[in-house]
C-alpha cells in the first residue's frame, strides 16, 4: 500500500514559479509618449497665441484673486516707502502719495474688481436668461410684456441706468455690482429670447409638445441645456464689460471707498498727479485693460471653437 505525502500548506498556497524566472520589471517612462502628449498642446498654442496669452494672464489674475498675499510684496494699506517713488527694484509699480506700494494695491484690488464683475454678470445671467427663456418659450402676452419692458431699458445707456440704480441703493462696491448687473439684464434677455426661439422651432421640440411635455419641463430639459452654450459665451464677453463698468463707477467715486484698493479708485486717486507720477495711474489702467481684453479674447475663442 502506497501512501502519498500531503503537500505542506506553504507549498500548496505558493504559486508555481519557474526556476530562474525574472522578477517584476520596473516601469520606465517613455519619453516618446510624453512628447506625444505635449505636442498637441504646443500646436494649439501656436495656432491661437492670443488665446494662450489670455489664458496665462487670467491664471495670474486668478492667483491675485484667490491669494493676493502670496503675490503682493508689501501691505496694501501701509506706508512702506517715500512719497511718489518711481518704479524700481523694491517698488515695481512705484509708490503713491502716501508711500504705499502701487503694485501691492493693484494685486489686492483685483479681488474687489473681479468679484464685483463676476457678481454683476451672475445677476444679469440668471435674471436675464430666465426672463428671455420664458419670453421665447411661452410667447403671447408674456413675450409682449417682457419685450416692451426690455425695449424701454435698452433705450437708456447702461452707465446712466447704473447711476440711477446706485442713487437708490447707495454707494459701495457691492451696490455698484448690483447696479451693473441689473443694467446688463436687458441685453441678456434679448440674447436668451433669440436663442430660445431658435430652439423652439426645432423638430424635437414639436415632438416633445406632442408627447405632452409640460412647459416647465420643456424649458429645463430642452431649452436650458441647448441655449446655455451661446448664453455662456455672451456672459463671458459681458464679464469684461462689467469689470470695466465697475472700474468706471469706482473712478467716479461711487464704488470702493479709499483707502480700500480697487482699480478704478486707484486711477481716480492718481489722475491729479499723472504729470509727475504717471505710474500711479498707468499701471492700474494697464492691468484693468489687459484683464478686459483677455476675458473678451477667451470668450470669443470659446465661441469660435479655438478653445477646446
Amino acid at each position: 500500500m502506497t501512501t502519498h505525502a500531503r503537500p505542506r500548506p506553504d507549498e500548496r498556497s505558493a504559486p508555481a514559479a519557474a526556476v530562474g524566472a525574472p522578477g517584476p520589471v520596473a516601469r520606465r517612462r517613455d519619453p516618446g509618449r510624453t512628447t506625444a502628449r505635449i505636442r498637441p498642446l504646443l500646436a494649439a498654442a501656436l495656432r491661437a497665441p492670443g488665446v494662450t496669452l489670455s489664458v496665462l494672464f487670467m491664471v495670474l489674475m486668478g492667483g491675485w484673486l484667490l491669494a493676493p498675499g502670496v503675490f503682493a510684496t508689501h501691505h496694501p494699506l501701509e506706508a512702506v516707502g517715500d512719497s511718489l517713488a518711481p518704479p524700481g527694484r523694491e517698488f515695481w509699480f512705484g509708490t503713491d502719495l502716501n508711500g504705499r506700494d502701487v503694485y501691492s494695491r493693484v494685486v489686492h484690488g483685483a479681488r474687489l474688481s473681479l468679484l464685483a464683475g463676476v457678481v454683476a454678470v451672475m445677476i444679469s445671467l440668471v435674471l436675464g436668461g430666465l426672463l428671455g427663456m420664458l419670453a421665447g418659450y411661452l410667447g403671447g402676452v408674456v413675450d409682449a410684456i417682457i419685450s416692451r419692458a426690455v425695449e424701454v431699458l435698452v433705450s437708456i445707456p447702461g452707465l446712466l441706468l447704473s447711476l440711477a440704480i446706485i442713487s437708490v441703493l447707495g454707494f459701495g462696491v457691492d451696490k455698484v455690482a448690483i447696479a451693473v448687473g441689473i443694467a446688463g439684464i436687458p441685453g441678456m434677455v434679448r440674447i436668451a429670447r433669440a436663442e430660445t426661439l431658435r430652439i423652439v422651432n426645432l423638430p424635437y421640440m414639436d415632438a416633445a409638445a406632442t408627447s405632452g411635455t409640460r412647459r416647465l419641463t420643456g424649458i429645463l430639459t430642452h431649452v436650458v441645456p441647448n441655449a446655455s452654450g451661446a448664453i455662456g459665451v455672451v456672459a463671458g464677453i459681458d464679464l469684461g464689460g462689467a469689470i470695466l463698468a465697475v472700474a468706471s463707477l469706482s473712478f467716479l467715486g461711487f464704488g470702493a471707498v479709499p483707502p480700500d484698493p480697487e482699480w478704478g479708485s486707484q486711477i481716480n486717486e492718481g489722475r491729479m498727479y499723472i504729470s509727475n507720477a504717471w505710474w500711479w495711474t498707468v499701471f492700474p489702467s494697464v492691468v484693468a485693460g489687459l484683464t478686459v481684453l483677455s476675458v473678451n479674447r477667451l470668450s470669443r475663442g470659446i465661441g469660435t471653437r479655438e478653445v477646446r
